[in-house]
């Protein structure tokens, strides 16, 4: 199933199609489909997969894709990248293949810091003349952007072109699913984001609750241990305090000093280890929205919907699915999903707001005991938003208190705007409200067509 990417499609194309060499990039977290693209749009290419091997190993496995290319002896073994490098170079002159994937790249000079400044020289000396195209293609973000997008990178400069493959946003996810409630729709993408391999696994389904249990709640499904896959790779020496700091965000600690009372641990240690998620971009770092430098204390928040359900729900309680209570969980669940959910409905929200308005940058804003979920600013014009999952139909008591919220977000924006839009975001519609020309009302109907 091959569900939009039209733009990610597009620039490959674009890209392969050329009558240059061309040295891409192509990141993104993990499962979110960036090796599925690629294959699907390359079609004359050889694909190299990295792992965390030794270089020696791994630069040999990378040879035997290419012996029967270049006629080798099976028994051929090479000590060196730059032995592999003229190897490749002589099987790109076969003109056989045009394009060279090399996946999960991030894994080689995380291993040995040589491989870049060599395969630099061997890209400014020949692959750049040559009419072929390179792609390097990793996860995790943050270590991509340090090794390959930096300054300090022996690579930067060369690139040709660079794509940071997202998860889907809401509205291309509802296309895997076939649930006959609209708000299943929202459940589910409160556990599955965008990710296009966990997005099929509820696809079958017309009951949000049977998928959960058949697809997370019982023992062997691959979503029951998947948290701790993605994690636990990058954490192998010290495991648990991540896994505690995860939990404690995901139980809806945000600060420094509440994450570390939460999870144990000692708070002058805190920073290092969630520099390090942010580097992952296991989470994200959230100030109040400004239209200069924020300069309030960052909240923090798991930056995947999966991962943040895994860590509230399947973590903790592993021991009850592999016992076979899956049924006794979900009852446990019910009890506080809709308090999850209220911030995948948030993220939606701000997903539409910000397709229908046309803002680039939209936020949260909290101050002086207030606190808005979206805004934005557009052209003299200050957009509003609040957003609520709840079983209530809003009323004019919600418009009302949001627009006593206003003179305190106009002042700590130190702004006036022309006029104001006030976005009212509801589970269950609205009573007594009309929508007008600054008023708008937007029901799950509008969302999910």
């Amino acid at each position: 199933m091959f569900i939009n990417r039209d733009k990610e499609k597009n620039f490959l194309r674009r890209k392969l199609s050329s009558k240059r060499s061309e040295l891409l990039i192509i990141y993104g977290r993990r499962r979110v489909g960036k090796t599925f693209l690629l294959e699907h749009v390359i079609k004359n290419g050889l694909f190299f997969t990295a792992d965390l091997s030794g270089s020696v190993p791994l630069m040999n496995r990378f040879l035997n894709e290419i012996k029967e290319l270049i006629n080798l002896p099976e028994s051929l073994k090479i000590n060196s990248w730059e032995e592999f490098f003229s190897f490749l170079d002589m099987a790109i002159n076969t003109r056989k293949i045009n394009t060279v994937v090399i996946d999960e790249f991030q894994y080689i000079p995380y291993k040995d810091d040589s491989f870049l400044s060599i395969f630099q020289r061997w890209w400014d000396k020949n692959f750049s003349k040559k009419d072929v195209k390179f792609i390097l293609c990793g996860s995790y973000s943050g270590m991509i952007e340090k090794i390959a997008l930096s300054q300090n990178s022996p690579i930067y400069g060369r690139r040709t072109g660079q794509y940071k493959i997202l998860p889907m946003n809401f509205e291309d996810s509802v296309k895997f699913f076939n649930f006959d409630s609209k708000q299943d729709y929202v459940l589910a993408y409160s556990v599955t984001d965008g990710v296009p391999l966990y997005l099929l696994e509820f696809s079958k389904y017309t009951n949000f609750f049977d998928a959960l249990k058949e697809k997370i709640l019982t023992p062997g499904e691959f979503l029951v241990e998947e948290g701790k896959f993605l994690t636990l790779e990058e954490f192998k020496k010290d495991p648990s305090n991540y896994f505690s700091i995860l939990t404690a965000i995901a139980n809806g600690k945000t600060t420094p000093n509440e994450i570390a009372n939460e999870s144990g641990m000692e708070y002058k240690s805190i920073g290092t280890y969630l520099s390090r998620l942010l580097e992952l971009e296991l989470i994200k770092k959230e100030q109040p929205f400004s239209l200069k430098k924020a300069k309030k204390k960052a909240f923090y928040y798991i930056n995947d919907e999966y991962l943040r359900f895994y860590f509230r729900y399947i973590y903790p309680h592993q021991e009850m699915i592999y016992r076979g209570l899956g049924s006794k969980l979900l009852e446990k669940i019910k009890t506080t999903l809709s308090q999850h959910v209220s911030f995948t409905f948030e993220k939606i929200s701000k997903q539409y707001f910000e397709k229908h308005t046309g803002i680039e940058k939209a936020g949260r804003w909290w101050g002086a005991g207030n606190e808005i979920d979206i805004v934005g600013v557009k052209d003299n014009t200050l957009y509003v938003g609040e957003c609520k999952w709840t079983n209530k139909k809003i009323d004019g008591k919600i418009l009302n208190s949001l627009k006593r919220k206003i003179p305190y977000l106009l002042k700590d924006l130190e702004y006036e705007p022309v006029k104001i839009i006030y976005y009212l975001f509801s589970k269950n519609g609205f009573e007594g409200l009309k929508e007008s020309d600054d008023v708008k009302l937007i029901t799950l109907d509008n969302i999910i067509h």
